[in-house]
């Protein structure tokens, strides 16, 4: 419910709608029980599961009378397999989805779910960690920037969220010089353009020494005391991702800073 609070906060900030959007996700279909047995199961389950989530959602929505701003409240039923398409769908009416990092104890469903905003929905996604604790996002940000079109994209959209004064520093690693790519000086470009904006900005030119991308920007957004971290999500196929830890699944499973999402 962290992520459901801070959604409530940042929208009132801001004087903006707020939606939630409820699954209910059903149990799968099967065969046996001898001859029409099956059928009885599973619509034993079937009214199991709606019964357990209508008693969720209906006291989650009575604890909403008089709070604002008001929240609307979306419900759906699905099988698993439509995770990602109704995620994605619900994500094209908002200027920002907001959502919980998945946790180990999180089944496959909520997983989906952040993908299919992320890939699908063209939405920035604001992830907050399952057990985060912080009260601000956005006063200071570490922007990871490999000079990639998803990371420009995310930081146009981190501008939605950022504090009129946030602090952003603008982190390289590894970075080469080039006339396409970073440019002549890595960072400096992306810098003076998020400076234009009325941000105090610091270009990082980090070196890995023999860590990971995301230890880097772990370790830089401590040094940092950040509030946010923003990186372009999924540069590389969904593949290529199950086979190495890309950057963006290994933040989302290790980072205790929120992440602001954009593909």
């Amino acid at each position: 419910m962290k992520a459901f609070e801070f959604a409530r906060t940042f929208a009132a900030s801001r004087n903006a709608h707020l939606s939630c959007a409820a699954f209910t996700i059903l149990p799968p279909m099967f065969t046996g029980y001898g001859i029409g047995g099956a059928g009885e199961v599973y619509a034993s389950m079937l009214q199991e599961a709606r019964n357990a989530m209508i008693a969720a959602w209906d006291a989650f929505e009575q604890k909403q009378v008089g709070k604002e701003p008001a929240v609307e409240v979306r419900h759906f039923e699905m099988f698993s397999n439509r995770v990602e398409a109704l995620s994605a769908m619900n994500a094209r009416h908002a200027d920002l989805v907001i959502v919980r990092a998945p946790d180990k104890q999180d089944a496959q469903p909520h997983a989906d779910m952040l993908e299919g905003v992320l890939m699908g929905g063209g939405r920035p996604v604001l992830v907050l960690p399952a057990d985060w604790t912080g009260e601000t996002v956005g006063n200071r940000a570490v922007v990871a920037w490999d000079a990639s079109r998803e990371a420009a994209r995310a930081v146009h959209d981190s501008m939605l969220v950022l504090s009129d004064d946030a602090k952003v520093c603008i982190a390289t690693v590894d970075a080469n010089p080039g006339e396409t790519g970073y440019g002549q000086v890595p960072g400096w470009d992306i810098g003076a353009h998020v400076s234009r904006h009325g941000y105090k900005v610091e270009v990082r030119n980090e070196d890995s020494t023999g860590r990971s991308v995301p230890h880097v920007l772990l370790d830089l957004a401590t040094s940092c005391d950040a509030d946010l971290i923003v990186l372009g999500g999924y540069r590389h196929s969904r593949l290529q991702q199950s086979i190495l830890p890309g950057v963006t699944r290994t933040l989302l499973r290790t980072s205790k800073v929120p992440l602001l999402l954009s593909h």
